[in-house]
Order: structure tokens, then sequence, then C-alpha cells
């Protein structure tokens, strides 16, 4: 099976490992770089555009779902159980240089997700560009047309285990978002943040 779909990728580089259990929809849209390794039961469901740099490792069990494009750059990690949706073919979730996802994250980029380089992003977290329209329709609420807005994450944040960022936000280069604290609005370079909703609670310090 890892040796049928390694043939079947659009581009496939060496040292590719894909481990037993994976399941691709449509391997011909993945593009595979040097020395990446797809862990057990990884699957991808849906026509998702995949291109995947050298030296990413997927831990077993992700789960990448949608009509957009997912890019993870060079040594980008991804720990079990992350989730990536990308919704309609204008979604987007691009994963910055050596920025790793913990277990348990969920990014729905289908309005656009941009993570920076360098990020340590927690376990649990979640960076969604897509809501619910929160205004009355005579449809129930899930039935009704979605809504939402970009989000982008600098380089060089570390956002704490459960946080989540909201659609239309930008994490500015340098921050570190709380565990638990959800970020509804524009931080400034090099802050810590934390609350309900997140609040600037002082700069981090200059190294001597």
């Amino acid at each position: 099976m890892s040796g049928d779909l390694r043939s079947r990728f659009a581009r496939c580089g060496e040292q590719v490992v894909v481990e037993p259990g994976v399941h691709i929809e449509h391997p011909e849209l993945f593009s595979v770089g040097d020395r990446v390794r797809i862990g057990q039961g990884f699957t991808s469901q849906g026509i998702s555009q995949v291109t995947l740099a050298s030296d990413v490792t997927i831990y077993p069990w992700c789960f990448v779902q949608g009509a957009g494009q997912v890019t993870l750059a060079e040594q980008v990690e991804l720990f079990p159980n992350t989730y990536l949706s990308t919704g309609s073919p204008d979604g987007l979730i691009h994963i910055g240089r050596k920025t790793h996802l913990a277990a348990g994250c969920a990014l729905y980029g289908g309005r656009k997700i941009t993570l920076g380089a360098y990020c340590g992003v927690a376990a649990h977290v979640v960076l969604t560009s897509v809501e619910h329209d929160t205004r009355r329709h005579a449809r129930p609420m899930v039935l009704s047309p979605s809504t939402g807005r970009p989000v982008s994450i600098a380089d060089d944040v570390w956002i704490g285990a459960t946080a989540t960022v909201t659609p239309g936000t930008f994490v500015a280069e340098g921050c570190i978002i709380g565990a638990g604290a959800v970020v509804t609005r524009d931080t400034e370079p090099y802050g810590i943040y934390g609350g309900v909703p997140a609040r600037r609670l002082r700069e981090r310090e200059i190294a001597p």
C-alpha cells in the first residue's frame, strides 16, 4: 500500500515513508518532498491540494479534509489527531518552516489561515477563519451560510494549550498566547496575552 501511494503522488521525493493504514482519496493531488513521513492512520478526504516540503513529519491519526490548499513548509510537524479543514476550493492552510502543532489541534481554513515559521502550537488549540452567521435566518443556524475572515499568525509565536484564535485576527511576531485564551482582536509584537477575551498582560522581557 505504501509503495502504491508513493507512486501515485504528483511528486514524490526520496526517502518518503508512508506507514500502514494511510488513506488518501486523491494521492494525485499530493506533492511530497524528501524525507517526509506520513504516520499510521492519516486520512485525506476530499480534493484538497496538499504540498509537503522536505522533512515534514505527520504523526499518526491526523486528518485533512476539504477542497482547498494545504501547504506545510520544511520541517513542519503535525502531532497525533491534528485536524486540518480547508472547506471550499478557496480555502487555504499554510504552515511555515519549523512550526509544530501538538496533539489534537484543529485548523478551519475555509477563509484562509496562514501560520508563520518557528511557531509552537500546544495541544488542542483551535484556529478558525470561519464561524456560523449569528444573525437570525429562516433556517436553523447550522443550515445558514457561514461567515468568516482570514487568520494570520506571524513568525515566532507560542500558542498555549486549548487557546482559540477567532476569524479576522492577526497575531503579531513573537507573541505568547496563554493557555485557554480566546484571541478576538489583533495583537502587538512580543506581547504576552491571556484571558477571555485575551488582553495584553505584559511585554516579553529581553534576555541578557
